[in-house]
């Protein structure tokens, strides 16, 4: 799997590029619409002398689902650029281009989309450019401002961007408390009208009707720029954006020429192509680096464990031995990385002098402990084609990117997670980015924790595996609260940004009756099949395999998580209710996997294969077993012929599952 991660080098790619410049420039009204036709958006400027904003509204199939939303962009010294503002020169473009993707949900994007460029301004104001395009999935919109003779620094200090809904949907979001947030909460499912009037609602905010269209709410290209969240505008339907501000209040500090991230509204008329979708990958820039080094794979995790190998802790977590034991284990079980973090006292491998995870003043990530072996554990992992990763407080990193990931190379670190960074403000952003860049240049892979969300930086970023951004499992280790519900909640809200780390490949589960959270050798809540589910359903080219090893001794399913790939070349979801169920199949060269996962009540998934190719096929099935109700962890295994014309039915445990690889070869 690792030798073949650089595969995809060589494309065929189209692009098409057509401008019209509109005849009327002084129309105070535009329509934009997708190139297959469903979204047809349309924006109006107000009558001349008014001082109101630009509106837009949106249809998708004829159905109104967006209306009376405004655009605007205050500016210090300037005010609200938009103010009153009409089109001075309008520019249409059709573009559609074939795009590489590397270690997603798929080998390739289409991105074709319809693009109206309009130039606005006032005399006395900084002009500013509203760039709408229109996805065959989406609407996406920006601001760019131009170079201005004598002005350099710019104080963003409102972004007047909203979105109506029609009607009152029902929307599932994060509750936000404030704008210091890991976005690690429970996902809300309520009416718009319940949203009590100034909530922080964190983004992706799904929008689901009885029967669709469905519409999940989001940015892309977030760079050097404060996150966008949304609140409710007072009573009305209206979702106002909202930033988390700089400490001088401004959103960001600009120089000119720039552009805000994209503003994303994904239009579907199933639920599950919102998961399907290329649209916020598309939107970011190419890479400016040769990508060819990065090499996903699954990694260990001992942190959540409770730093052991067998069932008893032995020898300590970051001594030599205890590496060794684990890299052999890795080496033989082809897990990529095996992941040192911090001793049993939750103290990190660097120098530090005070124990736990948060760091003192001195603490010093450029340099191991002295207790710590690291040049004899890299000699060993080197030596069985195991690569290390690690982890770092991000106070440890900040300031000091260029040394601390030079130091990493050096040290031999092939990827890091850097944790807790809880906030989302321009100066968060610009570090991410900063860490971005100096693992570029020295070869190392990122994970971000206590993270807000993903903005399709994957495609700029392609060493970035993925962010975090949602209560996941390892807060069993503490709470019930990430239950199978909450689960297949997340999957349509954080996951439809993009690739999200989840601390999978827990084998102990338990009947919620029986469960009591732990923080070493944790339990989790749902079947063995739906936790080996969560490998397919999740999108994540490094996902962790977070159990102590001793505890996937002879235990079925642990030769699934074993073979499953982390990327795909082609994704299809095909069953898909919030918190309640998500079936998804995924291909990676001539074969087909299969994961289903689901919460509530034990029932029969039923699966029409006809995504598979003509001719017989062998099929590898791992479904609850018939003890399920009783040991969540009983898991049968199967394998038989099927083919494209055959029904899958399989009967699953409550919050159970199953995994499927169709196409085996022999």
């Amino acid at each position: 799997m690792i030798v073949r991660a650089c595969r995809r080098v060589a494309w065929v790619g189209v692009l098409i590029a057509t401008f019209a410049r509109a005849q009327d420039t002084a129309a105070r009204e535009f329509e934009l619409k997708s190139p297959d036709g469903r979204i047809a958006l349309r924006i109006r400027f107000q009558e001349p002398g008014s001082t109101d904003l630009p509106r837009w509204s949106a249809s998708f199939a004829g159905e109104r689902v967006l209306e009376d939303c405004r655009l605007g962009l205050e500016v210090e010294d300037d005010g609200e650029l938009l103010a009153g503002a009409m089109p001075s020169d309008v520019t249409r473009r059709s573009h559609d281009e074939r795009i590489a993707v590397r270690f997603g949900k798929a080998e390739y994007a289409r991105d074709r989309f319809e693009e109206l460029r309009l130039v606005c301004g006032i005399e006395g104001r900084l002009p500013v450019q509203i760039v709408l395009r229109c996805h065959d999935d989406a609407i996406a919109f920006r601001y760019e401002l131009p170079p201005a003779p004598g002005r350099d620094a710019l104080r963003v200090l409102a972004e007047g961007s909203t979105f109506g809904l029609a009607g009152d949907p029902r929307i599932h979001t994060q509750f936000l408390p404030h704008f210091r947030t890991s976005h690690e909460h429970e996902v809300r499912d309520v009416s718009l009208g319940e949203v009590p009037a100034g909530q922080l609602l964190d983004v992706p905010l799904t929008v689901a009707r009885e029967g669709g269209p469905f519409l999940s709410i989001t940015e892309a290209a977030l760079l050097r720029y404060a996150g966008m969240s949304l609140r409710r505008d007072g009573t009305s339907r209206q979702l106002t954006a909202a930033f988390a501000p700089r400490d001088d209040g401004a959103i960001a500090v600009r120089s000119l020429p720039f552009v805000t991230p994209w503003r994303v509204v994904l239009v579907a008329d199933r639920l599950g192509a919102l998961l399907e979708s290329q649209t916020l990958y598309c939107l970011n820039e190419a890479p400016d680096f040769d990508p060819s080094w990065v090499k996903p794979g699954k990694l260990t995790w001992p942190w959540w464990n409770g730093y052991r190998f067998e069932k008893e802790r032995g020898e300590p977590i970051l001594s030599l031995n205890s590496a060794k034991q684990h890299i052999d284990w890795c080496a033989a079980n082809g897990i990529a990385f095996h992941a040192l973090v911090a001793d049993e006292t939750d103290t990190p491998w660097y120098v530090q002098s005070k124990p736990g995870l948060f760091p003192d003043p001195g603490a010093d990530a450029t340099r191991a402990r002295a207790d710590f072996d690291l040049p004899a554990i890299r000699d060993h992992a080197t030596a069985r084609g195991v690569r290390l990763w690690t982890w770092v407080h991000h106070e440890v990193v900040r300031g000091r990117e260029e040394e601390v990931f030079a130091a990493f190379e050096r040290l031999g670190w092939s990827g890091v997670m850097v944790d807790f960074l809880d906030r989302d403000d321009q100066a968060t952003v610009e570090f991410a980015e900063a860490v971005l860049h100096a693992a570029a240049r020295h070869h190392v892979l990122v994970h971000f924790h206590g993270m807000y969300k993903p903005s399709g930086w994957q495609r700029t970023f392609p060493h970035l595996m993925n962010h975090e951004g949602s209560l996941n499992l390892e807060y069993l280790k503490w709470t019930a609260r990430c239950t199978p519900e909450h689960t297949l909640r997340v999957a349509f809200t954080r996951l439809i940004a993009g690739p999200m780390d989840y601390h999978l490949g827990g084998f102990r589960a338990v009947l919620p009756k029986d469960f009591a959270p732990r923080n070493d050798a944790p339990n989790v809540l749902g079947t063995r099949g739906h936790q080996l589910a969560l490998y397919v359903v999740l999108d994540n080219p490094s996902p962790m395999v977070a159990d102590y090893p001793a505890a996937y001794r002879d235990q079925p399913g642990f030769d699934f998580v074993v073979a499953v790939p982390t990327w795909w070349d082609e994704t299809r979801v095909l069953d898909a209710a919030i918190g309640r169920v998500l079936v998804t199949a995924r291909r990676r060269d001539g074969e087909w996997w299969l994961g289903a996962a689901t919460a509530g009540e034990a029932r029969e998934i039923v699966v029409p294969l006809s995504f598979l190719p003509e001719g017989p096929l062998a099929m590898q099935l791992w479904r609850d077993g018939d003890g399920v109700a009783v040991d969540p962890n009983a898991l049968a295994i199967e394998e038989r012929e099927v083919a494209r014309k055959d029904v899958l039915r399989v009967r699953v445990g409550s919050g159970g599952g199953f995994v499927a690889r169709i196409g085996v070869k022999r």
